[in-house]
């Protein structure tokens, strides 16, 4: 009888840690928020824009952007419908926000740099808040 005890003692002791490590694996495959395909209409010029942010090392990301319509890159803000840019920037997180710096180009023939850009991207449930300085105005982007 007293080795019916230590063996089910020893048995709940075993399930008890395989428990503890399923929970642990858990918690360590839990999606990453920021990763993923965004998506959002520029209020400032009604342009679509996709956000591709993936993980790198620790907190830092790799952010891919692409606007189908640039007002930036247009010559003119009449024009601004048929210009387009992308960036590829990285980004680290502190928190709930992403941010970094990066180069925005404008997909003219040739391609031209049009600056560099600073960007912070604030987690707000399942949306990714920004927001825009000169002239100032808040981008929300949705999966």
């Amino acid at each position: 009888m007293n080795m019916k005890k230590k063996l089910l003692a020893l048995l709940a002791a075993g399930s008890s840690l395989m428990m503890a490590a399923v929970l642990v694996v858990a918690a360590a495959a839990a999606p990453d928020p920021f990763k993923g395909t965004w998506y959002s209409v520029d209020p400032f010029d009604g342009s679509n824009q996709t956000l591709h942010v993936g993980g790198g090392p620790g907190s830092s990301y790799h952010v891919r952007y692409y606007d189908d319509g640039a007002s930036v890159c247009a010559l003119d803000l009449s024009t601004a419908a048929s210009a387009s840019g992308f960036l590829t920037a990285t980004g680290t997180s502190i928190g709930d926000q992403l941010s970094g710096d990066l180069p925005v180009y404008c997909l003219a023939s040739p391609r031209t740099w049009y600056g560099d850009l600073t960007f912070t991207f604030t987690l707000d449930g399942d949306t990714l808040v920004q927001q825009v300085q000169a002239p100032y105005y808040v981008v929300t982007w949705h999966h």
